[in-house]
């Protein structure tokens, strides 16, 4: 048999990374492999993980393939958002390699695939120009395409989530489709249903995400909107930075999630939750950012955070960490943060266990500064992180401009609120 293979180079703040390929291997299974640069070595140095924890550069040791291709598999979307958009583009949905021949562009993060031997574009094609009505109907076909019907337009951005979204350039003057390698600049995400028990989860969102600003957990701009008759949140994109030097005026920051850092491959979406096993973890989230030189503190306010605010869906996925140029390493800015318990039928259920504990009604504040010890932070450390995190969401609950906010309803502050307090009065005295 013959085999088919695909190449693709890796571009990372401005030079090759890496080049990684895709072959069969027989019974429908691929190999996926990574082959470093010599000159990432050079700018970076042996073991550097600015592409990633589990990734670390090494020409010695090329990374398992199973490795990876958990980490590409990373970037894609999830379910039939992914199946079709590799059909609209006529590519295997089981080959990352070749998912990114078609939209390697503009990923999440700052990596961008090319054709082997070529550069990414300088002079950026500027995107087509979007009214309200071209706004709302790649919405449209969006949400056909997360539930499997006919497409008309093929997406230029590859964003990870079952949620149908799509990623737009604002350039202050209007919205634009973004051309094949223009880095996008927000995310427009569909709300659900009118008559959906969950109809409010894009206004709580961006409710949450100006709780998170207000107590410095995020940079993140979210607002609902509505193009013609669609509804959707629109979020500004934390890992791209206004830059008038920078093709296209947008500057690249380079992420990965939690789940990609850990080798978890979420094909099956439920690998993103804990859920009783030993990954994902808090613990091993934490034990990634202590290896690359960051705090974990951040960490532990924003699953306060989560946690007050009845954030059920604080999974491996919606926790990043930024990987800067110069080799840092710090927390993402919190996203994908709403409110859930507020809902009649809504699991209690945590996405990471809390000290052992994944009952939303039972974890307290003991339990949040147990976690935290549990990554080597003292005790007392964590318990004025968690303290702070309560006190400085209680006095942003007071000052939030709930009409800003329309679509929030009475129940679901209330119970913000009184969760909130009830962490707050469980703290060790």
């Amino acid at each position: 048999m013959t085999e088919r293979a695909t190449e693709l180079d890796a571009w990372l703040y401005g030079s090759r990374v890496a080049r990684f390929s895709s072959r069969d291997v027989g019974r429908d299974a691929r190999r996926v492999e990574l082959e470093w640069d010599d000159g990432a070595l050079r700018r970076w140095g042996y073991r550097s993980r600015l592409l990633s924890h589990l990734l670390p550069i090494d020409p010695d040791e090329p990374p398992a393939p199973a490795r990876v291709a958990a980490w590409l598999d990373g970037l894609m979307p999830e379910g039939r958002i992914r199946e079709h958009m590799a059909i609209d583009a006529g590519v295997d949905p089981d080959d990352p390699v070749a998912f990114f021949r078609a939209y390697g562009g503009d990923t999440v993060g700052a990596l961008v695939f090319v054709a082997p031997g070529a550069e990414p574009a300088a002079d950026r094609r500027p995107g087509t120009r979007l009214d309200d009505a071209g706004v709302a109907a790649l919405l449209r076909e969006s949400i056909a395409r997360a539930g499997g019907q006919g497409r008309a337009q093929r997406l230029t951005s590859s964003l990870p989530g079952m949620e149908p979204k799509i990623g737009l350039v604002h350039d202050g003057e209007g919205w634009s489709r973004a051309s094949d390698e223009q880095p996008t600049t927000h995310i427009l995400k569909v709300a659900r249903d009118p008559g959906s028990p969950t109809a409010d989860l894009v206004d709580t969102e961006a409710a949450a995400i100006d709780l998170a600003r207000r107590v410095g957990l995020t940079t993140v701009d979210a607002r609902v909107e509505t193009f013609d008759d669609v509804r959707c949140i629109v979020v500004s994109r934390y890992d791209r930075v206004p830059d008038p030097g920078a093709p296209g005026g947008q500057r690249r920051v380079h992420q990965e999630d939690a789940a990609q850092a850990l080798g978890i491959n979420t094909r099956d979406p439920e690998r993103k939750f804990q859920h009783g096993r030993t990954l994902p973890s808090l613990e091993r989230v934490a034990r990634v950012l202590r290896d690359d030189g960051a705090r974990p503190d951040p960490l532990l306010a924003l699953t306060v955070l989560n946690l007050a605010v009845g954030n059920t869906d604080a999974h491996a996925k919606n926790i990043s960490m930024l990987r800067r140029q110069d080799g840092t390493v710090v927390l993402a800015p919190a996203y994908d943060v709403s409110m859930h318990l507020h809902h009649e039928y809504a699991s209690r259920v945590f996405a990471m266990d809390v000290a052992g504990e994944r009952d939303m009604d039972r974890i307290t504040a003991g339990h949040l500064v147990a976690e935290g010890e549990s990554w080597g932070l003292p005790a007392r450390r964590a318990a004025r992180v968690v303290a702070r995190t309560l006190d400085d969401l209680r006095s942003a609950l007071g000052e939030i401009d709930r009409d800003a906010h329309p679509g929030v309803g009475p129940l679901a502050w209330r119970t913000v609120v009184e969760r909130t307090d009830a962490l707050r009065a469980g703290l060790p005295a």
